[in-house]
């Protein structure tokens, strides 16, 4: 447990956002700010050089998909390590509340995005697959309708009822 705790306490060292830092921090700094530039310019570049963009579309997938990664790791460990920050050292309530604290809702609102891009494709199968079995349900009833109307007719021939 102890090694945990230093473990826990060297990774809030490394990624907190205040001085003084160690040289990996500063050096983590420097490579987060790199990392995020990087996926703006990629971003923009969609939209105003598309030709680029598309000429250098499998290299730009390949940094987005490390990005997801980096920035979602990235998260985890800030709301892993919060407990070391003023104000959220409760090991639940004070992570919860560190994850609903602005910085950490912009950073969500931030990876939300590469997931919906990741999950674009499957998410519309999955629709498409909710869509069928909503389908298969409504002929499930409409065979049941079907065959209590034709019951009730047939009993309204035998018995001569309305």
């Amino acid at each position: 447990m102890l090694q945990i705790d230093y473990l826990k306490w060297q990774t809030f060292n490394i990624i907190k956002l205040n001085p003084p830092k160690p040289k990996i921090g500063k050096f983590f700094d420097v490579f987060l700010i790199l990392l995020i530039t990087a996926n703006i310019v990629t971003t923009v570049q969609r939209f105003v050089m598309p030709d680029m963009y598309a000429a250098w579309e499998d290299s730009i997938l390949i940094l987005k998909q490390f990005s997801l990664v980096f920035f979602t790791t990235e998260y985890i460990l800030r709301i892993w390590t919060a407990v070391y920050k003023a104000g959220y050292e409760h090991p639940v309530k004070g992570r919860i509340k560190y994850m609903f604290s602005l910085y950490m809702v912009i950073d969500l609102l931030a990876i939300i995005p590469f997931y919906f891009y990741q999950l674009d494709s499957f998410v519309l199968r999955m629709l498409r697959v909710f869509k069928m079995l909503k389908l298969l349900k409504v002929m499930h009833f409409l065979k049941e309708i079907v065959d209590y109307n034709l019951g009730r007719s047939k009993h309204r021939e035998k018995y001569g009822t309305k």
